[in-house]
């Protein structure tokens, strides 16, 4: 039996809208939502300068 998650809806279905979250949950998944895009941004960089300043290009074929 499939579970109600799982099931694939129909185009002519009126969406399911979920009720907004609680504030109690709502304010700690902001801030690691934050924390995680802040990290990610930060990673982002840090391979763009790597990669303007001749950093290791990812080519690894002539290495045995």
């Amino acid at each position: 039996m499939r579970s109600e998650r799982s099931r694939q809806g129909d185009l002519f279905e009126e969406p399911r809208i979920n009720p907004p979250l609680p504030i109690a949950l709502r304010t700690p998944l902001a801030l690691m939502l934050q924390a995680l895009l802040t990290e990610a941004a930060t990673l982002r960089m840090s391979v763009a300068v790597e990669d303007q300043t001749g950093g290791e290009d990812g080519n690894d074929q002539d290495h045995a």
